[in-house]
């Protein structure tokens, strides 16, 4: 389920965006006038944030600010509800500018229709690193992945540490039995890596890699996937890592 963060700087507006939004996603409401809107934030990494504003001056936009500004945060979609006045002067002092704009007066469908297509766009911003050495395999994942992730794929455990060095991703996805150097090897040296101690990875597994995953598990992996995966199972499996 999707989830959508709604700051609003009405109360009543914001319990009754919560109450009709709360049907198809999973959904928090905070008030604008709260200065630190992430210390809040319970439902996790929203995938859309949706912004009423209704007679906003600079000084009741300082939390909106600081969320629009935080880097771990860049990559989310945000929805702006305001009358024309008040869009203003909202993107006259939040940058990045809003990525979409509906009048306050908007019906419920039209902004559920909004989220649904800055989702989309949620979606396609987390990035998913493969590595298997089994050029089948790869193929197969990336194709069920394609359409919702930003997905690279390598074929060994050396090659991921070096494309790691260059680029960050949101979860790994690693073979466990590779030539050269195992999965395991390779997490052991891709959590020694800055900035990867708590990257989620998933293994991919053959049914008769038992005693590896049974070593594997020291490294408190996110999660163990048995090959050939099946899209619906792998999907699900990224949610649940993003979603933690």
């Amino acid at each position: 389920m999707k989830k959508v963060m709604i700051v609003s700087s009405s109360t009543q507006k914001m319990h009754d965006l919560v109450n009709v939004m709360e049907q198809y996603y999973k959904v928090q409401g905070i008030l604008m006038t709260n200065t630190n809107l992430l210390s809040d934030l319970n439902i996790g990494r929203p995938d859309c944030i949706v912004v009423y504003a209704e007679a906003v001056a600079r000084t009741k936009l300082f939390g909106v600010i600081d969320l629009r500004e935080n880097e771990d945060l860049l990559s989310i979609p945000m929805l702006l509800i305001a009358e024309e006045n008040d869009a203003n002067t909202f993107k006259m002092h939040v940058r990045p500018a809003p990525d979409a704009t509906l009048d306050r007066d908007a019906a419920y469908s039209d902004i559920k229709l909004a989220i649904d297509k800055l989702c989309a766009t949620s979606e396609k911003s987390y990035s998913v690193l493969v590595v298997d050495d089994d050029p089948v395999a790869l193929k197969l994942v990336k194709a069920h992945l394609d359409s919702i992730y930003k997905v690279n794929c390598v074929k060994s455990g050396m090659l991921a540490l070096k494309f790691l060095e260059k680029q960050k991703v949101d979860v790994i996805l690693l073979d466990c039995f590779m030539p050269e150097m195992t999965g395991p090897q390779t997490l052991q040296l891709i959590r020694n890596m800055p900035g990867y101690k708590r990257t989620p990875v998933i293994f991919l597994t053959g049914n008769s890699e038992r005693d590896m995953v049974m070593s594997a598990l020291s490294l408190h992996p996110s999660g163990f996937l048995v090959k050939p995966v099946k899209k619906e199972e792998l999907l699900n499996k990224i949610d649940e890592v993003l979603d933690a």
